[in-house]
């Protein structure tokens, strides 16, 4: 049996008796309540959910059309049907205006059946398409308030809806949702061609496709979107129409270029790492390869980068690091690189060369672009570069034999001295070997007491007397014998074992004056200070010495280079100033070959400047040299500073400095580097033969 919820609005209990049981005897297991007013009749609509209603005319207290009224009043969307006995044709017409759907006789309830359930199909039909409507509308709300694009197309993409989104990115009036354009017409050419060859065929086969493509904006912007695209099919199973939904990823792309910039950039210097160094060089390969063009890697390492992390701290160093790169970025040309390859080494990586002469008009720039000072930490730090490098395809024909190429022919510069430029070359690979296994001894080699100290006298050219030496140190190795000073001077320096032994120097140098002094010779002895041990520790271990070994401070003379002084000119003038108060004698050494900051030379608390051999060697009366040596001996006397001249290997070479009065010459011709007991000799020979001629 069909349940039937029925409100009965009649006034004659037997009329609505006899229209229950004609319901009954047709199926209907009935839920009927008979009501008479208008009170009674809100309550049953508060109390119950109705199938349907049927009513009377009139009634005493109650009609038809305020029954009707009522239901109009609450929104209720019931089926209505008039039972009358009496009802002229106007009024039914009436009642019928007014929202009943049917009206019958009681003396006619033949018809009551079939108006019932045609009433309720159609009732439940209403409901169905209010539900579908309201679901429309319900989804049209959430797909106008979304804010990704939603858009519904014909098999060829012409666009026959748009959201709001939609319309807002492309540019369209918030009123033409059907604009009847064509998807590709919103997109650069290469993905409209990605949208015509690959996603609507994709989908058109598939059912769906989904990939990344960009949409331009109404200023002409690219939008990067995450899309999907979807066929829709009817009953018959052809493609209909399609449907798609595009997600701005602006911001994710934007955070994935973050992490790929952090994965292939230095966090430091934010130029490229090793990882992307590498890949920028294996793709220079490639282009050179095809082209037949050379390529060049150059390696560079700043010098003495531990003393500025020593002296001015970590951050200072950092800020360093940071400014290098700068310049270097600065020096090279738009399709090359420069990067940061690891903690003071970088890597710049040349293309479409034609010479090696190519490279050196680099190297070039990147000098003169050092060459003025960096400011750190309010202190004024000039910075040299040791660099290598390496060509391809002479040097190596892949990445690692490049990057290793030109990583040996750096330390073979940096091996020469600082501030040094290095083509690769074969032979450096078996220097190189013979550099480490020096280097394992190098280690041992203060424990085992191998390291001895030679003096090389000076001549005083007032009194043609000795009266200072230059303590030089020497290192007798077990197997090798005496090694050559510049074969280990720069590796002390490379592993830091430079201030440790110039330490040991310096307490040598000091024992061996005291022990002069001790025995009628006064001699001044000098000490070579390297650039890392003038900035740990110096006045402490200077003063401590003295005080050991009881030494008149005037005995001793520590010579720096100019390039050490001039790293950070406010410490070494502090350092420089607490020296000569201690009564220490402090030289400027290879003067000429560093920055000659005349500015700056005034401002230290020094006694005499050397006069580099490299000036000495090739001395001629009309030479350059010559100007040059005769221009620092004049400057040393209007400083009021002592001139040595070192490097004197002959006869005129004397005379040219004894004719400038130049007060010290140092040089073969004087006498080479001897070990201590050696001297006496010279010097008592020197000395009588003084006191002979006088």
């Amino acid at each position: 049996m069909r349940k039937l919820r029925a409100l009965i609005i009649e006034d004659s209990e037997d009329d609505a008796t006899l229209l229950i049981h004609q319901l009954q005897r047709n199926g209907y297991r009935l839920f009927a309540k008979r009501i008479e007013t208008r009170e009674a009749m809100l309550e049953a609509l508060q109390m119950q959910h109705w199938d349907i209603v049927f009513s009377d005319y009139t009634m005493p207290c109650f009609n038809t059309l305020e029954a009707l009224a009522l239901l109009h009043e609450h929104h209720l969307d019931i089926p209505f049907i008039m039972v009358s006995g009496t009802v002229g044709e106007d009024r039914a017409v009436e009642v019928m205006k007014a929202g009943a759907h049917d009206y019958i006789m009681k003396d006619s309830l033949s018809r009551l059946i079939p108006a019932v359930e045609r009433e309720l199909r159609e009732a439940e039909s209403r409901r169905q398409r209010q539900a579908a409507d309201n679901e429309r509308i319900r989804l049209s709300s959430i797909l106008e308030a979304t804010p990704d694009l939603v858009a519904i197309t014909d098999l060829k993409g012409r666009i026959h809806y748009i959201n709001r989104a939609g319309r807002r990115w492309l540019g369209l009036d918030e009123k033409n949702r059907c604009p009847m354009t064509l998807l590709t017409d919103y997109q650069p050419f290469w993905t409209a061609a990605l949208m015509e060859n690959n996603a609507l065929p994709s989908a058109l086969a598939e059912g769906v496709w989904e990939g990344e493509m960009v949409i331009l904006d109404s200023n002409g912007s690219e939008i990067p979107v995450s899309q999907v695209i979807l066929s829709h099919r009817n009953q018959q199973n052809q493609v209909e129409f399609l449907s798609t939904i595009a997600r701005d990823i602006r911001e994710r792309k934007h955070y994935e270029q973050a992490l790929q910039h952090r994965v292939t950039h230095d966090a430091l210097t934010h130029l490229p790492n090793r990882i992307l160094l590498r890949d920028r060089l294996s793709r220079a390969l490639i282009n050179a390869e095809r082209n037949q063009h050379l390529i060049a890697v150059l390696f560079l390492d700043i010098d003495n980068f531990k003393q500025i992390n020593d002296a001015l701290g970590h951050l200072a160093g950092d800020n360093c690091l940071r400014m290098v790169g700068q310049r270097l970025a600065q020096c090279i040309r738009t399709n090359d690189t420069v990067g940061r390859y690891g903690g003071d080494e970088f890597l710049i990586i040349l293309g479409n060369l034609h010479a090696p002469a190519d490279v050196e008009i680099i190297i070039k720039k990147i000098r003169a672009a050092l060459s003025q000072p960096f400011r750190i930490n309010n202190h004024d730090v000039f910075i040299t570069l040791s660099i290598g490098a390496s060509l391809y395809p002479q040097d190596g024909g892949d990445e690692e034999n490049l990057l290793k190429s030109s990583d040996t022919a750096m330390y073979t510069a940096k091996h020469t001295g600082r501030d040094q430029f290095r083509f690769y070359a074969p032979k450096m690979k078996d220097r190189g070997r013979e550099l480490l296994a020096l280097e394992t001894d190098l280690r041992r080699a203060l424990e085992r007491e191998e390291f001895i100290l030679h003096y090389q006298p000076q001549l005083d050219l007032s009194t043609n007397q000795i009266t200072a030496v230059e303590a030089l140190v020497r290192w007798q190795h077990a197997q090798r014998g005496l090694v050559s000073p510049g074969d280990f001077i720069p590796l002390l320096e490379q592993t830091g074992l430079i201030v440790e032994v110039g330490n040991w120097i310096l307490e040598t140098a000091c024992k061996q004056a005291q022990a002069w002094w001790a025995w009628g010779y006064p001699l001044r002895i000098a000490v070579n200070c390297s650039a890392r041990q003038f900035q740990q520790h110096l006045l402490d271990t200077v003063r401590q010495l003295l005080q050991k070994y009881s030494l008149n401070p005037a005995c001793l003379e520590l010579e720096v280079t100019e390039s050490v002084v001039m790293q950070d000119v406010q410490y070494a003038t502090h350092i420089l100033q607490h020296l000569k108060v201690m009564g220490v004698t402090l030289a400027i050494d290879d003067f000429g070959t560093g920055y000659s900051s005349l500015a700056y030379l005034k401002r230290f608390p020094i006694h005499s400047l050397k006069i580099d051999h490299s000036f000495v060697h090739e001395l001629s009366d009309d030479s350059e040299d010559a100007a040059i040596a005769e221009a620092i001996v004049l400057l040393g006397h209007s400083l009021d500073l002592e001139v040595i001249a070192e490097g004197v290997e002959s006869e005129a070479q004397a005379q040219f400095f004894q004719n400038r009065q130049c007060h010290r010459i140092q040089g073969y011709w004087v006498g080479r580097p001897m070990p201590a007991e050696n001297l006496f000799p010279l010097i008592e020979a020197r000395n009588i033969k003084c006191r002979i001629e006088n």
